[in-house]
């Protein structure tokens, strides 16, 4: 009865300790997921304006009067 015990305990202590633990680890991946999608879309805006600029600056030009 008491090895019995003692598994169960076990058992309830090995299952409660991955719970938290993989909730840790999940909330940690969705962090890191965002941020990875933030920063992607960051960097092709950037991209997008920077070829903006070079695209419009041969088109200034100066009109002599």
């Amino acid at each position: 009865m008491e090895i019995t015990n003692y598994l169960i305990g076990l058992l309830t202590g090995v299952s409660l300790t991955a719970f938290f633990v993989g909730k840790a680890w999940y909330r940690y991946y969705t962090k890191y997921t965002i941020q990875q999608k933030q920063l992607s879309r960051i960097l092709k805006l950037n991209d997008k304006i920077k070829k903006l600029k070079n695209f419009e600056s041969p088109k200034k030009t100066r009109i002599k009067v």
